[in-house]
């Protein structure tokens, strides 16, 4: 799973745009370019309903608003470095395969996009002098050019498109904070345990998925009536329950044909 984890941290997706070629990039990402007016005035963006950079994604973390749709189709599992939490959503058996991107790019169709691949290429990163978060993009990603798409700026300023992106983004952030934090408070709890998932394809190749954790559901049942209650009025009941769900997602994986 390590390889799909994505390379940012679980809690901030923000890395410091002054140092971006000086550190791992998140995962799709070629390059991390702060936008400004002055050096990409002329830049066009146009939208495509195609993510082949998530080709090679066998996990990909999701915040805790995506629970409810994302445990429809694939399994949530969790993962922990630290004193940081995340959470996964887990599309492929093995490191470099994502079997819900077909050939062409596109998702399969019917199943749950991630935010995290819908945010591509944009993202945020951290202005350490002015202690704020700014919008930044893969220029390399093949949506961006100087002639064909919407403008990224107008007038020396952002447009809506930019303006729209920055806010998703800002969301999406937000969102993978406060998923930390509940994350955090679930795993005190100690229902947390380490698992693997064993799958056999449909041409009977068996395969191992390892390096994840999950709800226990007998330590959950154990829990004493205060700790329960607090993991309901805090809203982390609610997703430990799409979590259990989610767990009959694995012979999704194993049904999934890229096209």
């Amino acid at each position: 799973m390590s390889d799909a984890t994505t390379k940012e941290p679980a809690a901030a997706d923000a890395a410091n745009g002054k140092a971006s070629n000086e550190r791992s990039l998140p995962a799709m990402y070629e390059t991390v370019s702060v936008l400004s007016a002055g050096l990409h005035g002329d830049l066009r963006f146009t939208p495509a309903n195609k993510f082949p950079g998530a080709a090679g994604l066998n996990a990909i973390i999701v915040a805790a608003a995506e629970f409810p749709e994302a445990a429809l189709h694939y399994p949530i599992v969790f993962s922990e470095q630290g004193d940081k939490h995340a959470a996964h959503v887990i599309t492929g058996h093995t490191t470099g395969e994502n079997r819900f991107v077909e050939k062409s790019g596109k998702w399969r169709t019917g199943a749950y996009i991630p935010a995290y691949v819908r945010r591509y290429p944009f993202i945020l990163v951290e202005d350490t002098e002015q202690d704020k978060l700014t919008l930044a993009a893969d220029l390399k990603s093949r949506w961006f050019g100087d002639k064909k798409g919407e403008p990224l700026f107008e007038d020396g300023k952002p447009s809506e498109t930019a303006q729209n992106a920055f806010k998703f983004c800002t969301t999406y952030h937000r969102q993978l904070l406060e998923t930390d934090a509940l994350l955090g408070q679930i795993a005190e709890t100690g229902i947390l345990v380490e698992r693997n998932a064993d799958v056999t394809l449909p041409d009977e190749t068996k395969r191992r998925i390892t390096g994840f954790k999950v709800v226990d559901e007998q330590k959950l049942g154990e829990l004493d009536d205060e700790t329960f209650l607090s993991l309901r009025k805090n809203g982390a009941l609610s997703l430990i329950y799409c979590h259990l769900i989610s767990m009959r997602n694995w012979r999704n994986i194993a049904a999934a044909t890229a096209k």
